[in-house]
């Protein structure tokens, strides 16, 4: 979990950057985004940490997370949620889900 936060804060310090944001208007905004992200991932992990996993709350919980990434420029790994989020069927495709986000 820390190290997509830590890629993300990278990625989005450039992203804002190439936008013309300055430095100070930055950090307010990668502070803000790393608190998001620290809760959505949270939520997303108890989720599926669930005795019996809901598919819907697994659903939302990427939905909201592919959001924050690709608003802080970390499109690759927004891209790679939003694929998985189309295959949410079994308890591997879960699996895949928590590898991907959480080790």
């Amino acid at each position: 979990m820390n190290k997509i936060i830590d890629e993300t804060e990278v990625v989005a310090y450039e992203y804002l950057k190439a936008f013309g944001f300055s430095d100070e208007q930055i950090a307010p905004l990668i502070l803000q985004a790393k608190k998001d992200l620290i809760k959505t991932l949270n939520q997303l992990e108890i989720a599926l940490n669930s005795d019996e996993v809901s598919v819907e709350e697994v659903n939302n919980g990427l939905h909201a997370l592919k959001g924050l990434l690709f608003h802080l420029g970390n499109h690759a790994l927004a891209d790679q949620l939003n694929e998985v989020r189309t295959h949410l069927e079994s308890e591997s495709d879960f699996k895949k889900i928590s590898q991907l986000l959480f080790n």
